[in-house]
Order: structure tokens, then C-alpha cells, then sequence
């Protein structure tokens, strides 16, 4: 702690030296002053955390030196030194707001015991301080990260929807370049979860310095999404390159292994979902490229994609193996298609999808559609397969297969099934019930089993809107209900329907209603 004394006595400011020195090594003399005027100008250079300072003195005394310094907003804490007949002069320090005071001549232990207090209390203003910054911090993290998830998450074709996200997310509008990335680390994470992810951003934000703008966070599960833009134009090639470093420096620093998904570089905000989803592809050829690489989008783009069907006879093998209900024969089946697909290696993960799903239909063609509509785990699987990227191995993606397989002999010989929900129904029926939430189109895609991409598009195709428009929808009409019902706030009913920017929240009701929630609250619709 640093220390200013200011006393027109000499002899006490020597001595308040010596004991502070021999006594309270915690504290540092960083200068003295032995009038009122010449310790205001002393304070105010050398910004002191505690001052000792005498009540009378020529020139300016203690107080009027206090109250000049309060008027130019200084932070020291004051311990006056007083004599016995010095009430009135005590008094009107406690309306400066001076609560320590040690009385002439001061005693070592009772300056010791003093100072102690005004350093605890300095310590514990200091801890309330940081303790509200980083909430401010978190909660401006937050707002960053979900405005940043719809983005990526959502239409693209919605220009104005995404600027103003953009302007959320305090990402400038007018940056000319910008390109999405996806990191997936092999481990789930669980190591860092106690500390937080603060190392591997700060690690992305030292090894990407050179772009203007580097956003990053949690996306899902073990992945973290990056978005990098810049105010000039973006090398591909040199971009690569950096993530490459990036790769190595995570091994190497914090011994976490990743494969890393790019997208292309784009000119123009709303493009940032095309990216996202660029990367999200790249990611997917974890599974032919192996893990722990950096695959760029243009280069998945040159592969051939091969097209052969699995040999019939393979699949002769497999429903002569499921028409017996001979696990052990199915099993031979599978690993012979697998040892097969190993050799097509240029395939692309769509096709390779395309191959397992016509190999499923095949073994289960002699099940009517409205019977795999009927159970839950075919149906979830059968009908929706799950982006390729969870699957690290092709020998991990022959183990789903098998676990399907018994799936469709289980369900050959299951009755009294009970009939499944459509999955869009049941998110909205989720949606319903947990508007409130940070519902993100990712997480979703994960309850429900479903790839983002695909869920995106279904839900357009069997509602005509977009998932974030039918939130949003949601989460207005309920404010709406609020609005009628209760005397609650505004910003008390932004946060109860998800939402943590008022400002946000108020524009997108006067969109979505025409009119602002006063406004709504003072003039209800007639039922």
C-alpha cells in the first residue's frame, strides 16, 4: 500500500516514517508534505492508497486539503491525526467521510492497528469492485455469445435482422473481410470447465493477433466457434497457416489435441452463417482425414465423391443374416461393408452417409415407413442421421451401424409400440415451455438428436419460418400476456421471456407487434 504523510511537524513526520517502516512492512512511504496545499498537489501525483494527514496546519489545514481532494474525486483513505481538543475538527471530518483517526502522540500499536483497518477495508472495496467488473464482464459475454449464435445459427437472407446482431455482438458492420471456424477438441473439456475457457481464448486471441477481429466461444459440446475478421483482405493461404499454429501451440501449451473446420473467406455480414456452415462441413471429413488436422473447406470441395453403391451381395448377406434374427451373421455382414468402405477413402462424408443410410433402409425395406415412425430409436435414427463430424473412426461408425441392426432385430420382435410425436412438433412444444432459456439452434440439435443444418431446414419446411422467428414469436406473444396481466417492468419481462438486452427486446416487439410494449401496455388489443 502506498503512504502520503502530511504534517507541519517535522519531528512527527520522522517518526511516522520509522514506524511505519519497522513496523507495517505492508506499506510504502512515497512521499511527504508539511502543509495543506503542498499535500494536495503532493496526493494528487503520486496517488496514494492511505494518507496520514495533521488536522491543523498552516496554509490549508487537514480538512480543507480532504475536501479539496474529495472535489477532484480522489480515492485515498485518511486517517486524521488530532489532538484531544480537536472535536469540532473531528466532527466535520466524518462529514468528509473520514472514519479513522489516531490521537497525538501516536503510539506505535495504535498506528499499526490504524492502518491495518483502513488496508482491510481498501482490500475489501478492491474485491467489490473486481467482483462487480467481472459480473459486467459475464453478463456482456453472454449477451456477445448469444447474439453471436444467432448469427451463425440463423438466416442469412435476414440482412437487417443480422446487422443489428452484429451491432449486439459489437462487431463492426463494415468490416470488408470475415471468415467462421470451427475447433473440436478430442477430450470433452472437463479439465477446463473448473477454470473456465479463458486459457484457450486468450491462446486464440495471442496466435490470431494479426486480424483486427477475433470472437470466439463455446458452440457446443466440445466444440468452440471462431470468427475472424479483418479490415483488409484475408489470405487464405496464411490463415490456414495460423490455425495450423494455433493446432500445435494448444498440444504443446495446454496437451489438448483439435481438428479444425474453415470456411471460406467472405465480404459481407450475412454471409457469416454461409461460413459457420462451410466450417461445420469441413469438420464433418474429420472422419476420412483423421482428427487433430486443419481442413479447409476449398480443399474437401476438389475431392472426387465417389458414387458406387455397397455390392448387393454384401447387402444379401445382411438381410438373409436380419430374416433369422442371427446377430453373429449380421455382424460378418457389417464388417465386410465396412472393410469394403475402407478402401473408398475418397468418398465424401455426405456420400458416406448416403451409403449407411441406404444400407439401413436396405436391411429395413421390409418395414413400412408408418412402423419405423412408430419407435423412437429407429425413427430418431434411421430417418435423422446425426452430423458425421461426432464420429472420430470409420471403426466407431461401424459400431452405430451394428448398435442399428439390433435396433431392427429388437423391433421385429417388439409389440404394443407406442406411436412417436413428430419432432418439430415436439419443439415447439419444448420451445413452449422453456422460452425463457438460452435455446440456441445447437442445443436443440443436440436434445433432439438432430444436425443443425438439417433441423434449420426442416423446421423453414414444416412451419414456413425460421426457428429463431418462431422464438422470437413465442417469447413476444408470452411478453404480450405479461404486459396484460401484470404490473411487471419492461426490462423484468424482457429477462422472464429470454431475453437480457431491453434495448433488443423493445425493438423486436415493435417489430413483431407494431407498436412499442408502453405502448402495447397502455392500449391492450380488445378480446
Amino acid at each position: 500500500m502506498k503512504v502520503v504523510v502530511v504534517d507541519d511537524e517535522k519531528g512527527i513526520v520522522d517518526g511516522l516514517q520509522k514506524m511505519i517502516g519497522r513496523y507495517i512492512p505492508e506499506c510504502e512511504i512515497v512521499g511527504v508534505a508539511y502543509s495543506g496545499l503542498e499535500g494536495a498537489k503532493l496526493i494528487q501525483e503520486r496517488q496514494p492508497d492511505i494518507v496520514i494527514t495533521d488536522i491543523r496546519m498552516p496554509q490549508a489545514d487537514g480538512l480543507d486539503m480532504i475536501q479539496l481532494l474529495k472535489e477532484k474525486d480522489c480515492q485515498a483513505k485518511f486517517i486524521l491525526l488530532s489532538g484531544y481538543a480537536d472535536f469540532e475538527y473531528a466532527r466535520r471530518g466524518m462529514q468528509l467521510g473520514v472514519k479513522f483517526y489516531l490521537n497525538k502522540p501516536v503510539e506505535e500499536e495504535e498506528l499499526r492497528e490504524c492502518v491495518c483497518k483502513v488496508m482491510d477495508e481498501i482490500q475489501e472495496e478492491q474485491a467489490k469492485l473486481q467482483e462487480v467488473d467481472e459480473l459486467k464482464q459475464e453478463v456482456s459475454s453472454r449477451v456477445m455469445e448469444s447474439a453471436l449464435r444467432d448469427i451463425i445459427d440463423g438466416d442469412s437472407d435476414n440482412t437487417a435482422h443480422v446487422d443489428e446482431l452484429l451491432q449486439i455482438a459489437c462487431i463492426p458492420i463494415d468490416r470488408t473481410q470475415l471468415v467462421c471456424v470451427l475447433l473440436e477438441f478430442e477430450s470433452s473439456l472437463g479439465s477446463l470447465m473448473e477454470s473456465g475457457l479463458d486459457p484457450v481464448f486468450r491462446l486464440i486471441d495471442h496466435m490470431l493477433g494479426q486480424y483486427r477481429g477475433v470472437y470466439r466461444f463455446r458452440y457446443l459440446g466440445a466444440q468452440v466457434a471462431v470468427i475472424v475478421t479483418h479490415d483488409s483482405a484475408i489470405e487464405y493461404g496464411e490463415l490456414v497457416r495460423g490455425f495450423q499454429r494455433l493446432k500445435e501451440a494448444l498440444f504443446s501449451k495446454m496437451k489438448l489435441s483439435v481438428t479444425v473446420g474453415l470456411g471460406t473467406v467472405k465480404g459481407r455480414a450475412n454471409e457469416i452463417s454461409i461460413s459457420f456452415e462451410e466450417a461445420r462441413h469441413s469438420l464433418s471429413y474429420k472422419i476420412l482425414k483423421g482428427a487433430g488436422v486443419v481442413i479447409a473447406y476449398p480443399d474437401i470441395m476438389s475431392m472426387s465423391g465417389k458414387r458406387q453403391a455397397v455390392p448387393e451381395d454384401m447387402i444379401s448377406k445382411l438381410e438373409a443374416g436380419l430374416d433369422n434374427m442371427d446377430e453373429g451373421a449380421c455382424a460378418g455382414a457389417i464388417r465386410e461393408i465396412f472393410h469394403w468402405l475402407e478402401k473408398e477413402r475418397e468418398i465424401s462424408p455426405v456420400d458416406l452417409q448416403l451409403q449407411c443410410l441406404s444400407i439401413l433402409l436396405s436391411s429395413a425395406r421390409k418395414l413400412s415407413l408408418e412402423q419405423l415412425q412408430q419407435n423412437d430409436f429407429l425413427g430418431r435414427n434411421l430417418l435423422i442421421l446425426d452430423g458425421l463430424s461426432r464420429y472420430r473412426t470409420l471403426e466407431r461408425m461401424e459400431t452405430w451401424m451394428l448398435q442399428m441392426i439390433k435396433g431392427i432385430i429388437a423391433f421385429k420382435l417388439e409389440h404394443n409400440i407406442m406411436k412417436k410425436k413428430d419432432v418439430i412438433a415436439e419443439i415447439k412444444e419444448y420451445v413452449s415451455k422453456h422460452y425463457a432459456d438460452a435455446i440456441s439452434l445447437a442445443e436443440l440439435s443436440a436434445r433432439f438428436f438432430i444436425n443443425p443444418y438439417y433441423l434449420s431446414q426442416l423446421f423453414k419446411q414444416k412451419t414456413g419460418d425460421t426457428y429463431l422467428t418462431f422464438l422470437a414469436q413465442t417469447r413476444i406473444n408470452k411478453s404480450k400476456e405479461l404486459l396484460e396481466k401484470t404490473d411487471l417492468k419492461v426490462y423484468e419481462i424482457c429477462q422472464m421471456v429470454g431475453y437480457s438486452d431491453p434495448q433488443y427486446f423493445a425493438k423486436l416487439f415493435e417489430k413483431l407487434t407494431g407498436c412499442k410494449p408502453s405502448e402495447y401496455r397502455r392500449n391492450p388489443p380488445i378480446a
